[in-house]
């Protein structure tokens, strides 16, 4: 099979890791990983109050490395790597622990943690098949799966505060139904956008082949 050569060059690859992997971005990024652990213990634990207080230092360092990577440009490889791999362990393992039953306290629907995964789970196969078929690498986050993102962390960050505070709660049904939108929103944006690549990839590929018996 014809290997594409999409935009992946050296000379891109060295823009971008200019500082080297060990920058502080991505020590901050490191840090978020790592909250991840208390995070979730408190969160199995019904602290939500406590959970609620590592979550946001785990957003600030979130803010922090970006912050620091574009005023010092310390941007790298690892960086673009860890950065978005942190939101998702973050996301994902939190929406997991959240939908298990717990005694005496609250639990977000099941349902929604599975359709959670399953997007995330459905764009690691669809991305691990564009790179065997098209030898693509060059997948970024969509507008659309950045604003997912942003919208699981709001719920989990609304669900740690109205479940802290004993208020609103009856409005978190609504939140579920906004992320559940937003997670067959952006998997189709992203289903499209695999099927552009697979298509281009093909007719380059009958191209190459065309040329090659000219």
């Amino acid at each position: 099979m014809t290997k594409l050569n999409f935009p992946n060059t050296d000379e891109n690859a060295r823009s971008t890791d200019q500082a080297g992997p060990w920058t502080i971005p991505n020590l901050l990024t490191c840090l978020r990983i790592v909250l991840l652990v208390p995070f979730l213990f408190l969160i199995s634990k019904g602290r939500f109050g406590l959970a609620l207080v590592i979550f946001f230092v785990a957003s600030l360092t979130d803010f922090a490395d970006g912050f620091v990577a574009r005023r010092y440009r310390q941007h790298s490889n690892l960086g673009r790597f860890l950065d978005p791999l942190a939101d998702k362990l973050l996301t994902t393992a939190a929406f997991v622990v959240m939908a298990f039953p717990h005694a005496g306290f609250a639990s977000i629907p099941v349902w929604l943690a599975v359709a959670v995964v399953s997007r995330d789970v459905l764009i690691l196969v669809g991305s691990a098949i564009i790179y065997r078929l098209a030898n693509f690498r060059e997948f970024r986050p969509t507008l659309l799966g950045k604003v997912n993102t942003f919208v699981e962390l709001g719920l989990i960050f609304w669900f740690l505060v109205l479940h802290t505070t004993g208020t609103l709660i009856s409005l978190l049904p609504v939140l579920y139904g906004i992320v559940l939108v937003s997670v067959i929103v952006s998997g189709g944006e992203y289903a499209l956008q695999g099927i552009r690549i697979l298509r281009k990839g093909s007719a380059l590929s009958k191209a190459t082949a065309l040329n090659s018996l000219l």
